[in-house]
């Protein structure tokens, strides 16, 4: 790695028992040791899961900067000495007892920390470039500190001897004392700075004409980062709950209801689901006036995640949720002379009408936030292009994973498991409508189709880095890597199909980062098999949109969210702010 700020020669006190080459930070602009107050805990170094996360951390951003700048055909594994200093993990111990880690030490502020190795790699490496504006920073804290200045852009302080001679190296680094000089970057970590940057993360516009002061000088204290919003209806692009959604939540037995609101527990909000509250609407029928409810993440599940029960009063059974007369069907089938007997009669009403509503949301779709239209390459169709769309029970957005049938004849990813899904990362949601028939529109998907594989390094040429395909993509290799006892063997995700085609019927649903699915689905479980080292397939505990469907009684595109759910609710459902339906 040509660069003199991320360097390490590895020698035989070096190579330590691990296995690990040891990368030293030269330069850093950490300011823990100045922040009035420290949120979460320090870490424990009696601490098991303390001790793993921090290896953890170490060895993924090591790897992150060897993949950048190192040599192609370098094939050590490498790990941090340590974080650049004034940097610090800490650890938020959350009411599960599960444990959350984040790294403080970011010029602007306690507020503003990485939340996961991968975040903090793209800081690493502009520290690791002569650059002294952090507009010339891609990691999200910068672009949104940058953006909060407004005015020329904050600017690292070096010290006043520093030297501007670039030192030539091969290998990811020679040990240098903590706080040495910047020097001109190599080309590779220019490059990889700007190709970094996930492109499902919203990057805030940098001032026209930032200006790099000729005396450096020390950002503003008082800088208080903007918070970049989460796309409307969702907490984070890799959390599993989204505003409109269907979902199981827990009463006296599993039921059905509709996501309306998600509300942050606290001030200091974390990305987890497990951080916020939501509000549901009961599936059934308007007319059951149901009251909402509010549930924690541990009393949900997602829609697929269980299959709908048939139908058990006959006369309901093979028709659709809108072909019933409810209002009449409710009064003449609780028809009881006994309180006690009416008011269970009524709640079967309410059961039956919820499993009918829930095909019928299942077998619909809707869409939002257009973002234009044009013919079809063979003119046959208008297409137009949106941003999302609430498919069945998922909100699907441009750049979110979906499990997708895999291509007939594959013959690629060889290292993949067997049970392991084929992940299309969306580029283009569309919709075509024939400009010379009444036939209705056909709802389609466009991306690159990837599959996890696990193998030893070096990974081929298909396999993609996942910081490149988003933060599921990202979060999901973290987890697997972690939890690798086999270190000679590392997941990637290998493309199998570039610029493939998905008709709605090819979709299976929303891809799940495993962990978090896990969590949710079966804590236990999942925790057992991680202290085995076996990574579990959580995508086989889904069904497919189409296990889910009504029988026959496929509806196609409605218009909006409200539209497709009708009067399974008693609640009026209201688009996030930002969202637009069409």
């Amino acid at each position: 790695m040509a660069n003199s700020n991320a360097q390490s020669t590895p020698s035989a006190q070096d190579d330590d028992v691990d296995g690990y080459y040891p990368i030293h930070i030269a330069r850093s602009d950490g300011k823990v040791h100045t922040y009035p107050k420290l949120d979460h805990n320090p870490l424990d170094p009696k601490s098991e899961a303390d001790t793993q996360q921090l290896e953890r951390w170490e060895v993924i951003i090591a790897g992150h900067l060897a993949h950048q700048l190192a040599p192609s055909d370098d094939k050590k594994q490498y790990k941090l000495a340590g974080f650049p200093g004034g940097y610090e993990l800490r650890c938020a111990v959350r009411k599960d007892l599960g444990r959350d880690y984040y790294l403080y030490g970011h010029p602007a502020g306690p507020k503003s920390n990485y939340r996961t190795p991968g975040d903090f790699v793209l800081h690493l490496l502009w520290l690791a470039s002569d650059s002294k504006d952090y507009s010339q920073c891609s990691c999200d804290i910068c672009v949104k500190w940058v953006e909060a200045n407004k005015g020329p852009a904050p600017v690292i302080a070096v010290p006043a001897d520093a030297s501007s001679q670039p030192a030539a190296l091969n290998t990811p680094a020679q040990a240098v004392a903590s706080g040495g000089a910047p020097t001109q970057p190599a080309q590779p970590a220019q490059s990889a700075q700007k190709s970094q940057k996930a492109p499902s993360q919203p990057k805030a516009a940098a001032p026209s004409q930032p200006t790099i002061a000729s005396q450096p000088a020390a950002p503003p204290a008082a800088a208080t980062p903007v918070p970049a919003p989460n796309p409307p209806g969702t907490t984070g692009l890799s959390n599993v709950f989204r505003v409109g959604e269907l979902v199981w939540y827990k009463a006296t037995a599993w039921r059905l209801g509709l996501i309306l609101a998600i509300n942050p527990k606290g001030e200091n909000v974390a990305q987890g689901d497990s951080s916020y509250s939501f509000v549901l609407a009961p599936l059934g029928h308007a007319i059951l006036n149901q009251p909402n409810v509010v549930k924690d993440v541990v009393d949900m599940r997602p829609f697929l995640t269980f299959s709908v029960p048939s139908v058990t009063i006959e006369e309901l059974q093979h028709k659709s949720f809108e072909a019933i007369d409810w209002q009449a069907f409710a009064v003449r089938y609780s028809n009881e002379p006994d309180a006690q007997k009416r008011l269970l009669r009524m709640q079967m009403v309410g059961l039956e009408a919820s499993k009918m509503a829930a095909r019928c949301i299942n077998d619909s779709f809707s869409m939002f936030n257009p973002l234009g239209q044009g013919p079809s390459p063979d003119g046959q169709h208008n297409v137009q292009y949106f941003k999302g769309v609430y498919l069945g029970a998922e909100m699907v957005r441009v750049g979110d994973p979906l499990r997708v049938t895999a291509p007939v004849n594959l013959d690629a990813a060889p290292d993949a498991p067997v049970d392991t899904t084929a992940v299309m990362l969306v580029s283009k949601i569309q919709l075509l409508t024939p400009w010379n028939s009444d036939a209705s529109p056909t709802l389609q998907f466009r991306g690159s189709v990837f599959r996890v594989i696990r193998a030893p390094l070096p990974h081929g040429q298909n396999v993609i880095p996942a910081e490149q395909l988003g933060p599921a993509f990202e979060q999901e290799l973290m987890a697997r890597n972690q939890i690798e006892r086999d270190k000679s063997m590392r997941w990637g995700w290998s493309i199998i199909e570039r610029d493939a085609v998905r008709a709605e019927t090819e979709v299976q649903g929303r891809f799940y980062v495993t962990y978090k699915l896990m969590s949710i689905i079966d804590r236990d479980r999942f925790q057992a098999a991680v202290q085995q080292g076996v990574v579990e397939e959580a995508q086989t505990y889904l069904n497919n949109r189409s296990h889910s469907g009504s029988g026959g009684h496929y509806i196609g595109r409605r218009q909006g969210r409200a539209g497709t759910v009708g009067a399974a609710v008693s609640a009026t459902f209201i688009a996030p702010e930002g969202m637009v339906e069409t």
